[in-house]
């Protein structure tokens, strides 16, 4: 046994020792990227879900004030009706703009958040519909001001319940506490709003009966009210001295001070006392947890877009992973190939020319995850169109790296193509896939400008033709290179002789005539071993295909200089690949 594996190749020996890593590196990038689509995919839904929570607290909020306003209008005077009509106008008029903003957000919720989440968003619909009804009662007289309250406290309590099945979907750390928060918050100025609704609705002179149910009712609420303060500053954390400092003020200081003498076991029952002081107060107090409020939501919804782009680099990170994995697996099925024993091709044996494709596809791995990330964000129609070309460019350039690879290692055309194309055609196809920008007819701020002249109606054999469009568009990229982001580039082609003539021409650096000599003998496949290209194929790794691609197809390839003062990169087909276009039939009528 030890004998025969010693006489097998070594191209026997390389293989099975790259399987397995391949294998395996193949196996945990699939895994990871996978892993990395469904955290991504998750982050996106918990970022929306936590806007959608901000929203519903809004609503529940502006339904609150609307709340205590109704209930006032009712209780008001004649004389005072008219003012607490207008108040009560503007407070529904910011209700139904909070309430729009809330539906247009779970709109896009859809259905995939678990039953209690759609139990609870159908709920708010249901209750948020009955409001048009308790509203128009209102206006009418036909409720009393308690009623009238708990008819707003449906579509409230219905919208902190949306805002609570939303948070129960938040697994980042941080988000999952700021929700907590939020939540406590919500339900600590639901409370003084139970307060402030009950002292709405009290008359400010009562009888000494009516004044001791008031008394009651409102121990009850304050200790509500107590309770779920205290919850919050529990929940707070970090964010303690945040709410302590807008606690602070003075009518928030006052109405506690008023809800401790009244909760006080030692002195026993105490009288409710002057109810527009207990009014003002605690309408500050809900001011300042309103401003609370907003503020815990804004960091809710920056804390889960934060989260949402630390998935997008980790999957980021696994793509690139997996870009490295096949360009390493090509790179190294490509030195297989060539290898032979006691030989080598002198091309590959330098390893500038393996280094350069891995830089190439580095290069245009980041670019592709960038372009990704930008699709991940919510963009109108036209952007997302323009996002995809740039995807579906950039994956043609990927395809085209590896099939370099097959090149340098002396295979056949990758893409096997039957049917002849249109030269035309086959130019169109090199300027797409050449670098981005590179549009024969680009919208402004596009990018380069890449001029298309083709005359003569001729097609391409077809494998010919597909090493053609590689060929032209490596062409294309060393043009882009070595030229201006502005300067623009000349693609012509026309017939010449019984072969067809395509010139790529630039407006760059232009080469030396040491470096055109070179350039020339590295296409022709001339030049010893040790010339300057062992050095410099991994910065001009296009010349090097290109050389490979017109000798496998007889095309002859020739650099000089561009009257404009950059370079000229004439490429002649042969007849022999060339076949007339075929006539297009007219319709008679």
């Amino acid at each position: 046994m030890p004998q025969m594996v010693r006489n097998l190749s070594i191209r026997s020996k390389l293989i099975p020792l790259l399987a397995v890593p391949v294998a395996g590196s193949l196996l945990l990038g699939v895994a990871g990227i996978g892993g990395g689509f469904g955290d991504r995919a998750r982050a996106a839904e918990e970022a929306r879900a936590a806007v959608v929570a901000g929203q519903a607290v809004a609503a529940a909020h502006e339904l609150q004030e609307e709340r205590v306003r109704a209930v006032a209008w009712l209780r008001a005077r004649r004389e005072a009706d008219r003012a607490a009509k207008a108040e009560l106008a503007e407070r529904r008029r910011r209700a139904d703009q909070a309430v729009a903003a809330y539906r247009a957000g779970a709109a896009g919720l859809g259905r995939g958040g678990g039953p209690a989440l759609d139990q609870a968003l159908a709920a708010a619909t249901t209750r948020l519909e009955r409001l048009a009804v308790v509203r128009a009662e209102t206006d009418r007289r036909l409720l009393s001001p308690e009623l009238a309250g708990g008819g707003h406290d449906a579509p409230v309590d219905a919208l902190l319940g949306v805002a609570r099945g939303l948070a129960a979907h938040l697994d980042a750390p941080g988000p999952s506490r700021t929700a907590r928060l939020l939540l406590a918050v919500a339900a600590a100025k639901e409370a003084t709003g139970q307060e402030r609704t009950l002292l709405a609705a009290a008359k400010d002179k009562a009888a000494e009966a009516d004044e001791e149910v008031l008394r009651v009712r409102l121990v009850a609420r304050t200790a509500v009210a107590r309770g779920e303060l205290n919850g919050m500053r529990a929940a707070a954390g970090e964010r303690l001295a945040v709410v302590d400092r807008a606690l602070g003020g003075a009518g928030a200081r006052e109405v506690r001070r008023l809800e401790l003498a009244l909760l006080d076991p030692v002195a026993g029952p105490a009288p409710v006392g002057d109810l527009e002081a207990w009014r003002d107060a605690l309408a500050a107090r809900a001011g300042a947890l309103r401003r609370v409020e907003r503020a815990v939501a804004g960091d809710l919804a920056e804390g889960t877009a934060l989260w949402r782009l630390d998935t997008e680099r980790r999957l980021r990170s696994w793509l690139l992973l997996a870009g490295a994995v096949l360009i390493a697996t090509l790179a190294a099925a490509a030195a297989a190939l060539r290898v032979r024993d006691g030989d080598r091709e002198p091309a590959l044996d330098a390893g500038g020319t393996v280094l350069g494709l891995a830089r190439r596809g580095q290069a245009l791995a980041g670019r592709q995850l960038r372009l990704l990330e930008g699709l991940t964000r919510d963009e109108p129609d036209p952007q997302r169109q323009r996002d995809l070309l740039g995807v579906d460019n950039l994956a043609g350039r990927l395809r085209r790296t590896a099939e370099t690879m097959l090149a340098l290692a002396g295979t056949g055309p990758v893409r096997e193509r039957v049917r002849p194309l249109p030269a035309d055609a086959v130019l169109r196809a090199a300027v797409a896939e050449a670098e981005p920008g590179g549009a024969p007819t680009p919208s402004p701020g596009a990018g380069r400008r890449v001029d298309l002249l083709t005359t003569g109606d001729v097609e391409v054999a077809g494998p010919a033709a597909v090493d053609l469009v590689h060929l032209l568009a490596e062409l294309l990229d060393n043009a882009a290179a070595f030229s201006p982001p502005t300067a623009p580039i000349v693609v012509t082609g026309a017939a010449d002789g019984p072969g067809y003539l395509v010139e790529v021409t630039d407006r760059g650096l232009g080469m030396t005539d040491q470096e055109l000599a070179w350039a020339n003998q590295r296409l022709a496949g001339r030049g010893p071993a040790a010339d300057p290209a062992a050095q410099a194929a991994g910065d001009r790794l296009g010349l090097v295909v290109v050389g490979r691609l017109a000798r496998r197809n007889g095309f002859e390839v020739r650099l000089d200089r561009s009257p404009a003062g950059g370079v000229r990169a004439a490429v002649q087909v042969p007849a022999a690949l060339l076949g007339p276009a075929p006539a297009v039939p007219v319709r008679r009528r």
